[in-house]
């Protein structure tokens, strides 16, 4: 469970730097950047478990519909934004290159699903990130 809580810090610490070096050159909002890799961090890794874990399947999808309402709140607020697309995927790239990778070292573990579905169903999205979107 420690290498799963350093996994995960690492993913986070990831994807600020990345997101930090592409706002300099963009107009989009640091924010909406964060909040698109916080939350795609999530859908990814919730995927994966549903194709790579079929014990927390159903679990998984459960936790997985708490993502949609505010991955359609972030699609609203960046519609407005004079921002290029390329920003994001390579967000959501870089996120998928380290969950593969993951997934290829055999570190993609059950107890690593159960943690992301906990964090979802019980502890829930951190509502403090999230409020720009509100």
């Amino acid at each position: 469970m420690k290498k799963l809580g350093y996994s995960l810090f690492a993913a986070l610490c990831l994807s600020s730097a990345t997101l930090s070096t592409a706002v300099k050159a963009e107009t989009v909002d640091y924010q909406y950047l964060t909040i698109a890799g916080y939350l795609n961090f999530y859908l990814l890794n919730i995927n994966a478990c549903q194709d790579y874990h079929p014990e927390v399947r159903q679990q998984a999808y459960d936790a997985e519909k708490q993502l949609y309402p505010w991955l359609s709140k972030l699609e609203q607020k960046l519609k407005g934004v004079d921002a290029d697309n390329k920003i994001l995927s390579n967000v959501v790239q870089k996120r998928r290159e380290a969950l593969n990778q993951q997934i290829s070292e055999g570190d993609f573990t059950l107890d690593h699903c159960k943690a992301i579905v906990k964090l979802l169903a019980a502890d829930g999205l951190d509502q403090a990130m999230l409020k720009s979107l509100n």
